[in-house]
């Protein structure tokens, strides 16, 4: 993970995104980690069908497919656990980088 990155996620607590390969053709996918009150940090993925989003429409959470992957401690886990869902920790970056849905 780029320093940078990892100065987001622990000095101003802000969330960090990346594309990932979704599970289906018809969808756009995304992993993103996000620091926890306690200092711990949760990784999940996010899927949007293709249509909501390249139309530009309104969207509910009902059309989110949200997974709750880990919740680790360190940086470096967040790296690794990154890097084991198939995403190179270095394209972390601030969510309006890659498109995440906030």
């Amino acid at each position: 993970m780029r320093t940078e990155v990892a100065n987001r996620l622990v000095m101003t607590r802000a969330l960090v995104s990346a594309r990932r390969h979704p599970g289906t053709p018809d969808s756009y996918a995304w992993v993103w980690a996000f620091p926890m009150r306690d200092g711990k940090f949760r990784i999940s993925t996010v899927e949007i069908p293709k249509l909501i989003v390249d139309e530009d429409a309104c969207f509910g959470e009902e059309d989110i497919e949200r997974v709750h992957v880990a919740t680790v401690e360190t940086v470096e886990e967040v790296d690794m656990v990154v890097r084991n869902l198939g995403v190179d920790p270095e394209t972390l970056d601030a969510p309006w980088k890659n498109d995440f849905p906030l």
